[in-house]
């Protein structure tokens, strides 16, 4: 004997209520895997089981845990993003210098490369040629994520 049409009718919108909703968050818990990925230089898998475990531990929503991390590191850092798109874009350019163009950065990144292999190990300067060359790096949007977010998530917001 079949179910009654009402009762079949009230299970399938549950199940389809229930299916809504974890397609919902189902991108919150992508991004939190994201973060954790970058942070703790781990596996997607990792992650996912690192989420799952706080969620147990907590006694929370797996949901809400992963809405908590991603939100814990939504502060982007604006200038190598900006940096980034220029570069991606073609508009190299630093701001104040039109004439400045893809060969400017070129130019900045072989002389701080050259000043780095000039330099003799354990002395000084090798901590000044090694933040210029961060420095030139940064300035055109290549920083590795993990040197953004591993400070924020030592507590050392800057």
């Amino acid at each position: 004997m079949s179910p009654d049409p009402t009762t079949r009718v009230a299970e399938l919108q549950s199940e389809l209520d229930g299916l809504r909703r974890a397609l919902r968050t189902r991108a919150t818990i992508e991004q939190a895997m994201g973060v954790l990925v970058v942070l703790r230089r781990c596996s997607p898998k990792e992650a996912f089981d690192a989420l799952v475990r706080l969620s147990q531990q907590y006694n929370t929503k797996l949901h809400r845990v992963a809405r908590l991390v991603v939100d814990m590191f939504a502060e982007p850092a604006v200038e190598p993003m900006d940096a980034y798109l220029r570069r991606r874009t073609g508009q190299d350019a630093p701001d104040g210098d039109p004439d400045a163009g893809p060969g400017a950065f070129d130019a900045a990144l072989l002389d701080a490369v050259r000043a780095l292999s000039a330099v003799t190990p354990g002395t000084p300067e090798l901590d000044l040629a090694l933040r210029d060359l961060y420095r030139v790096l940064v300035e055109q949007g290549w920083v590795p994520p993990y040197d953004v977010l591993g400070p924020i998530a030592d507590g050392q917001r800057a």
